[in-house]
């Protein structure tokens, strides 16, 4: 009886051991494999520099006027912002013109049509760089279309337009500082240090209108944004040649 009892235990250890070892095999099943292809056609995709910005609905406009509108210098700057927020032809952020070359009516120049130009936009900011004579009337009309106020800032860069009338229609205007000599007679000077300066100016002011979230205040704040523009180049308050009074939103580099 005892050997029979050894016997039946002995058959159960070995089907228990020779069901555990089927069920660690490895399936053999081809089903389970995945199977690679060669990227083909789309490998060319994959080489492309991937794209750092996003599409936006609203725009910032650039308009290049005199002073910083030949075309290697444009081409350079637009190169650059159009990379870091893309170009508002294929839906990013930066739409920019240049002054002559895109306000030309037969043989003549109209920065006037700089109103018809913004119409459609969904505007988020202005930044003008050498804003040409009668920018700031066009401003005015854009301004009128808004029931006197702007709903987005407006900087000026470097304006060769009426001085008064850039500060009424601008948050802020910034300009390169005078320098007289002795008798009085001011200074025209090359500085190809101040020119080096001015695409990294331009991409903080562009930077700075896309964080915004409407118009500056035009108070003692104000120079404060504008030296995160400006960053580590000295700058200070227009003060009026007349009055010798500060502008509450006109700067200069020093």
């Amino acid at each position: 009886m005892k050997k029979t009892l050894y016997l039946l235990g002995f058959v159960a250890l070995v089907s228990l051991i020779a069901s555990c070892s089927k069920k660690a095999e490895i399936p053999s099943d081809s089903t389970n494999l995945v199977t690679l292809f060669d990227a083909g056609d789309d490998a060319l995709d994959l080489q492309l520099e991937t794209q750092t910005w996003h599409y936006s609905p609203e725009n910032i406009f650039v308009l290049y006027g005199y002073g910083y509108n030949e075309e290697e210098f444009v081409s350079k700057m637009n190169k650059k912002l159009y990379e870091k927020y893309g170009s508002a032809e294929n839906g990013g952020l930066i739409y920019s013109l240049v002054f002559p070359d895109d306000f030309k009516r037969g043989s003549k120049y109209y920065v006037s049509s700089l109103t018809s130009y913004l119409s459609d936009l969904n505007l988020k900011g202005i930044v003008i760089l050498g804003a040409p004579e009668g920018t700031c009337t066009a401003l005015g009309r854009i301004q009128e279309s808004y029931d006197g106020k702007m709903p987005f800032p407006v900087f000026s860069l470097f304006s060769q337009d009426d001085v008064l009338g850039m500060e009424y229609c601008s948050d802020f205007v910034l300009d390169r500082a005078q320098k007289a000599e002795i008798n009085g007679i001011i200074k025209n000077e090359e500085d190809e240090t101040f020119v080096e300066e001015v695409p990294e100016i331009l991409s903080q002011a562009v930077l700075c209108l896309r964080n915004s979230d409407g118009p500056y205040e035009k108070n003692s704040k104000l120079f404060e944004v504008v030296k995160r523009i400006t960053g580590d180049i000295k700058t200070g308050r227009y003060y009026d040649p007349e009055t010798n009074l500060p502008s509450i939103n006109h700067f200069v580099l020093e």
